[in-house]
């Protein structure tokens, strides 16, 4: 709470000081060190330390969960101290908003000197995004209040979560030129439900799209090497795109946010470098991945050729890491190793032509790297294979888009991420050429919300529509919008080169949406330099109670025990030891997983990287038959594992068919009956390979008296 480096005292030694100590009980050490000058000019020091305990005569302290989910029915409370030195009559009192208070709001109670007494209230969680509670206590002028210690932000707020899974249905597109465009929007008959929304987005320009698929991806909380570059390349691009004058970059915090993120990216990178050179999706791995480490080399030649100051030596080891390793691989990775060393600067040209020789092997997005790694000069092998990409165009009313005919899933692969790579070769080498604006058309469609679905996708789509907006200059935009709803005007703007990076957004609730028949969504724009993008998504809340689990490459099963029983549970008493046995079956062999268990909001999981609990039984194991899993321990499959407050993560590289089981703690920490989300798993770079477990109900009971 206070530091001063340079505090004079008088002749004597003393001075005085205040300060203020933050608002909780505890005990501070105040550590005092001098130096001075004795009359013969000799140094004299010395040190003294002090403990003094803050607190209050009347101190409350709250007692809740560090986050919610929508129906929960919780016993808040407060514990009350009084250290007045007499007996106090104190009046608690609770003010809540998101929650519904089923108890008296003020309760009125006697607590003798030194003691302290429990206050409780029973809520019932609404429909909100956040929870904020004050807890007052007040004996005559004796009086304390706080909001909850480990809420979040300035006024300690609880996050609260749905329980309930999301369906989104949606479609986009854009108008290059002076017309209207209609979009027809209809509720299906199995969406009988009222909690949901309709999202209008319309952006003047993609400055103002990429921006917000930029933010959504600076806010992601994975921390591996591959989302670190997926961070800052797409910044780079858009630095490149909007700093220009024209723009009025020059002086914009925006240039400041960017440069932020693009430098605090290449430190990530700097201290998760492996001594081989290489980089794991996650720090943790031992060994080095070739298509992280290719990905990063990118990451590094295209900060350093925006003006970034690269470590050089990163770089080439980078480089030398990829060169040694880049024969004899799959034929998808070596095109994706490819092309990173020729944008380093240190094209294989011997791998290059093999590749371009064997071109039938290759996926669609590999095609378009090899063409992008080929010297420019070479227009006839670069010539050949935009020909054979654009011969397996798929065209429809949404645009023209590409969709792979074999299983990509080890090299990140999938349909956007294709369509966003190949529009960035045709960018590169046919710049004019008229399916390119179909294909813009197709991935703006392709976006969810604000973003694509997974961080190779939105990367690589940014990046792809910034190449457009340069060519198209369409950051010089001069027209006028506008968008009626079932005849009713909603939007209405004016594209300037002063307003291209500000879109505008709308929600119509479910429940003001004609069911039966068709809503109408009618666009216009005015003629004049730029486009006019747009988005609608349908996203309707499934109540998890009445859905079943979902099997869609991967089964999920979550089962809650007491420590040393094999029977399963649905309650536990506050401090008991519960085991969470998470059961994975994966009926193929799936690659970069991500599985989520969310934990009830009256219990915290026990990270045992802690050390602060018991160590057994905290590492996943195979069950079943694991015989052909070649005797590797359960390190060699989930490499990485996070223990938030809402919930554990566990993430592998690689799984194997079969079926896994991983157990951890958790410990009832708060009163009351808890909605607990499913479990839920998929492929990061392939969410469609996916599952859902079964929500429940758990309660925690108060502690034995």
């Amino acid at each position: 709470p206070y530091w001063n480096g340079a505090f004079v005292t008088d002749e004597n030694g003393e001075g005085t000081f205040q300060i203020t100590l933050p608002d909780n009980l505890t005990t501070w050490r105040l550590d005092v060190r001098g130096i001075t000058l004795n009359n013969d000019n000799q140094t004299l020091v010395g040190q003294e330390t002090l403990d003094i305990v803050s607190t209050k005569p009347v101190l409350i302290r709250p007692v809740t969960p560090r986050f919610f989910v929508q129906g929960d029915q919780v016993v808040l409370a407060a514990v009350v101290n009084n250290n007045s030195g007499s007996e106090q009559t104190v009046e608690v009192r609770i003010e809540a908003d998101g929650v519904t208070v089923n108890s008296d709001l003020t309760q009125t109670v006697t607590i003798a000197n030194g003691s302290s007494t429990r206050v409780e209230w029973d809520v019932t969680v609404d429909i909100v995004n956040q929870v904020e509670l004050i807890f007052y206590a007040a004996a005559g002028e004796l009086t304390d209040a706080t909001r909850p210690t480990i809420g979040q932000g300035q006024d300690r707020l609880l996050p609260v979560y749905r329980y309930d899974a999301p369906e989104t249905v949606g479609t986009g597109g854009a108008l290059f030129s002076g017309g209207q465009r209609v979009e027809g929007v209809v509720l299906p008959q199995r969406l009988e439900v009222e909690n949901g929304q309709l999202t209008l987005q319309f952006d003047p320009s993609l400055a103002a799209v990429t921006l917000d698929s930029l933010a959504v991806l600076q806010n992601m909380r994975s921390q591996n090497a591959e989302t670190t570059v997926s961070k800052f390349l797409p910044n780079i691009a858009t630095y490149r795109a909007l700093a220009l004058d024209q723009v009025g970059l020059t002086d914009d915090p925006m240039r400041d946010t960017l440069e932020f993120w693009v430098n605090d990216g290449l430190q990530r990178l700097y201290a998760q470098q492996k001594p081989d050179g290489g980089w794991g999706w996650w720090v943790q791995e031992i060994n080095s991945d070739l298509q992280v480490t290719a990905w990063a080399v990118i990451g590094l030649v295209e900060a350093q050729a925006a003006g970034f100051v690269v470590d050089q030596g990163v770089l080439d080891r980078a480089v030398g890491f990829l060169s040694q390793r880049i024969g004899g691989q799959f034929p998808d990775q070596q095109a994706f190793m490819a092309y990173a060393l020729a944008r380093a600067g240190q094209p294989n040209n011997a791998v290059l032509a093999t590749l371009f020789e064997d071109r039938a092997q290759l996926s669609i997005y590999a095609k378009a790297y090899v063409a992008m790694a080929l010297p420019e000069s070479d227009t006839t092998r670069i010539n050949t294979l935009l020909d054979d990409i654009v011969s397996d165009a798929i065209l429809s009313a949404n645009g023209a888009h590409w969709e792979e005919d074999r299983d990509i899933a080890f090299t990140w692969g999938g349909d956007t991420r294709t369509t966003a790579i190949v529009l960035k070769a045709l960018l590169q080498y046919r710049p004019e050429f008229e399916l390119n604006q179909n294909v813009v058309r197709w991935l703006m469609m392709a976006r969810r919300g604000d973003a694509w679905e997974t961080t190779q996708e939105t990367a690589w789509a940014i990046m792809a529509l910034t190449d457009w907006m340069l060519i198209t200059n369409e950051l010089n935009a001069d027209y006028t919008y506008s968008a009626t709803f079932n005849d009713q005007t909603v939007i209405e703007g004016e594209a300037t080169v002063a307003t291209t990076r500000e879109g505008q957004t709308l929600q119509i609730q479910i429940s003001d949406l004609l069911r039966g028949e068709v809503n109408r969504l009618e666009i216009e724009r005015s003629d004049g330099d730029g486009a006019l993008y747009y988005t609608a998504y349908l996203q309707a809340y499934l109540p998890v109670p009445e859905i079943e689990p979902l099997n869609r490459g991967i089964i999920l099963q979550r089962e809650y025990r007491l420590t040393g029983s094999d029977q399963p549970i649905t309650e536990a008493r506050i401090g008991d030891l519960v085991e969470v046995h998470l059961t994975i079956i994966a009926p193929n062999e799936l690659y970069y997983v991500v599985i989520e268990d969310p934990l009830p909001a009256g219990a915290e999981g026990i990270n045992p990287i802690l050390g602060t609990e018991a160590q057994f039984g905290t590492q996943p194991g195979l069950v079943g038959d694991s015989s052909r899993l070649f005797g590797w321990g359960w390190w060699s499959w989930f490499t990485n594992i996070e223990f938030r407050d809402e919930r554990v993560v566990l993430n592998a590289t690689y799984l194997p068919a079969g079926a896994y089981e991983y157990v951890y703690y958790m410990r009832p920490s708060v009163e009351g009956t808890f909605n607990v989300i499913p479990t839920f798993g998929y492929q990061y770079y392939l969410p469609e390979v996916s599952g859902r477990g079964a929500g429940s109900l758990f309660r925690v009971l108060p502690e034995d008296e």
